[in-house]
C-alpha cells in the first residue's frame, strides 16, 4: 500500500472500490462476448452460411439507447467510444472482418475516420478507386467498405452503380456528429439493417432535361418526403441523383411505382441511421455535378 493510502484510508478504500468495478466491469465484457458466441452459434442452426457480422442499425440503436442513459459526470462521447470498441472487437470474434476504404492523396482523413470506427485492430484494405473498392467486396477479402460522402467527393459518382441486389449504403460516419458533418458513407452486400430512426437513400434518373424542382414535385406526388439531393450526375442523356428520404424506403416500395409514372427510374441506394448528434453542426460543403466520372 503506498505511503498516501497508508495515510488516508477513505482514499485507499475508494481505490478498493474502484477496483471492484473494473472486476465487475471485466466480467460484464466476459459475458458479452459469451453472448455473443451464442448469437452466432444461432445464426449457424438456422442454415445462414454466410452470416452477417455486422449489424450497424442494430450499433446504431444500441448508442441511441445508451446516450439517453447516460448521466453525468459521464461523457456520451465517451460511451459512445467505448462501446464502439467493444461491439467492433467482439464482432471480429465471429469470423473474418476487414474494410476496404477509398484512400486518396487529396483526403486521407477517410483511413482515420475508419480506424476510429472500427478500433486500432480492424485491417483495413486501402483502394485507390471506387471499383477497387467494391472489388475488394466482391471478392470477399473486405466485408464493408468505406467512401467519402457524395458531398465531400462531388466529382464521383459511385453512387450511380448501388443496387440493393448488390451493393447498398448501410451507415454513415461519423455516429457521433450530425449528418451534415463531413464523413463516409459505409457500403456493404448485405440487407440493409434498420434502426429505429433511419434516412433512405435512392438514385433517381431522368431525361437530361429533368430539374430538381420536377423531382421534388414527382416525390410529393408520390407520397415520399424529400429530404434532399446530395449529388447529382449526368452520362449522356441522362441525369441521375441521389437523394436522401426522410425515412427508409424499402426495394417493394409500392411509391417507387408512382415515380417510373412520372418518368423517374428509381433505385433503392441503402440508408443509414441518423447519427446521434453529439458533435457542433459543421456546414455542408457545396455540392458540384460529375459527369462522366467513372465506378
Amino acid at each position: 500500500m503506498s505511503q498516501s493510502s497508508q495515510s488516508n484510508p477513505a482514499l485507499a478504500d475508494l481505490r478498493r472500490r474502484i477496483d471492484a468495478v473494473d472486476d465487475r466491469l471485466l466480467d460484464l465484457l466476459g459475458e458479452r462476448a459469451r453472448l455473443m458466441d451464442e448469437v452466432r452459434a444461432a445464426k449457424s442452426s438456422e442454415g445462414k452460411a454466410d452470416p452477417t457480422l455486422a449489424r450497424p442499425g442494430r450499433e446504431q440503436a444500441i448508442l441511441r439507447r445508451l446516450v439517453a442513459r447516460t448521466r453525468d459526470p459521464l461523457p456520451p462521447d465517451l460511451v459512445v467510444r467505448l462501446w464502439r470498441d467493444i461491439m467492433a472487437s467482439l464482432t471480429r470474434l465471429q469470423g473474418p472482418f476487414a474494410i476496404a476504404v477509398l484512400k486518396t492523396e487529396s483526403d486521407p482523413s477517410i483511413m482515420a475516420l475508419a480506424r476510429q470506427h472500427y478500433g486500432q485492430s480492424t485491417p483495413l484494405l486501402p483502394a485507390g478507386s471506387p471499383a477497387q473498392v467494391f472489388a475488394r467486396l466482391t471478392d470477399g477479402r473486405a466485408q464493408l467498405a468505406l467512401l467519402p460522402t457524395p458531398e465531400d467527393a462531388p466529382q464521383q459518382d459511385w453512387w450511380r452503380n448501388l443496387d440493393p441486389s448488390d451493393l447498398q449504403v448501410l451507415a454513415r460516419l461519423p455516429v457521433d456528429a450530425t449528418e451534415r458533418a463531413p464523413g463516409a458513407l459505409v457500403v456493404g452486400r448485405q440487407p440493409f439493417d434498420r434502426s429505429d430512426n433511419d434516412r433512405g437513400l435512392l438514385v433517381v434518373s431522368a431525361s437530361d432535361e429533368t430539374s430538381r424542382a420536377r423531382l421534388t414535385k414527382a416525390f410529393a406526388a408520390a407520397g415520399i418526403a424529400l429530404s434532399g439531393v446530395i449529388a447529382e450526375s449526368e452520362r449522356g442523356d441522362r441525369r441521375s441523383f441521389l437523394v436522401v428520404c426522410e425515412t427508409y424506403v424499402a426495394p417493394d416500395d409500392a411509391r417507387l411505382s408512382a415515380l417510373a409514372d412520372a418518368g423517374f427510374a428509381a433505385k433503392v441506394a441503402g440508408g443509414y441511421a441518423l447519427p446521434l448528434g453529439l458533435a457542433g453542426e459543421k456546414p455542408r460543403r457545396t455540392m458540384q455535378t460529375s459527369r462522366g466520372a467513372s465506378r
